[in-house]
């Protein structure tokens, strides 16, 4: 889940509103980097995006913890929910409003509020004037500062990928304070700022590392089925998913 998490977490860090351009439809490939024991691993991220709808699938399948794993996120925003394809038959399916429920449900648990007071000022961000040519692409720099833990983040930014984000781009109720600061960073940026990142850079105590670039653009008609639930597959929800894990099954 770490990898596919990371990508989505990519996704949200972004600005620069340039207007509106026309809405993108195609396969996008991308690169993430992490350090494993000194040495860099790097695994390939597909997403697929037709009008309304967005998949999105690794190289290997994503293991969520003991748990169960997944072969990749199907996103549908003709249907306002997310579902994740699962090993065997099932795919469970999450609608925005549960999600938004385990997110009060967590913050109970914790005893957290969902106030961003207390983070407001650890997450700073600012555009640097910074143009760069990235796959053919003019890209701007947005420079995210994180004062607690010491640490910049560098994302080029290019306005001429325009993709509906649909329920993504709307406004989330119960959003971790931890996470509120970025969450709205994201929304205001990507989903709502027309922007798409092609290239982001860590600067911390290690220096400057590469985290995620995009290698492949194509513009095209993507085939419908790469955006369909695969035939013979069992939708499932949190519930029944819970109930599968209680008994081990």
């Amino acid at each position: 889940m770490k990898k596919l998490f990371i990508a989505c977490v990519i996704l949200f860090l972004s600005a620069l509103n340039f207007g509106l351009q026309a809405q993108f439809e195609g396969h996008i490939t991308m690169n993430l980097y992490s350090q494993e024991k000194g040495a860099t691993e790097t695994s390939e991220v597909n997403m697929y995006v037709t009008s309304d709808r967005i998949f999105m699938k690794g190289e290997e399948e994503i293991n969520f913890g003991n748990s169960f794993n997944s072969g990749g996120m199907l996103i549908r925003n003709d249907k306002k929910d997310f579902l994740i394809l699962m090993e065997g038959n099932d795919a469970l399916q999450v609608k925005k409003s549960e999600v938004e429920g385990l997110f009060k449900m967590f913050g109970s648990w914790s005893g957290s509020s969902n106030s961003s007071s207390s983070n407001k000022d650890e997450l700073d961000y600012e555009y640097t004037g910074k143009v760069k040519q990235i796959k053919g692409y003019e890209t701007h720099e947005l420079l995210i500062m994180d004062s607690k833990n010491d640490v910049k983040v560098s994302v080029w930014l290019t306005p001429n990928i325009d993709i509906n984000w649909g329920m993504l781009a709307e406004p989330w109720k119960n959003i971790p304070t931890d996470a509120d600061k970025a969450a709205r960073i994201s929304r205001d940026a990507i989903f709502t700022g027309k922007n798409f990142p092609m290239l982001v850079e860590v600067e911390g105590k290690k220096g400057v590392e590469k985290v995620m670039e995009v290698t492949n653009i194509n513009k095209s008609s993507i085939s419908k089925a790469m955006v369909q639930i695969p035939t013979g597959v069992n939708l499932i929800g949190v519930t029944e998913l819970m109930f599968k894990m209680m008994s081990g099954n």
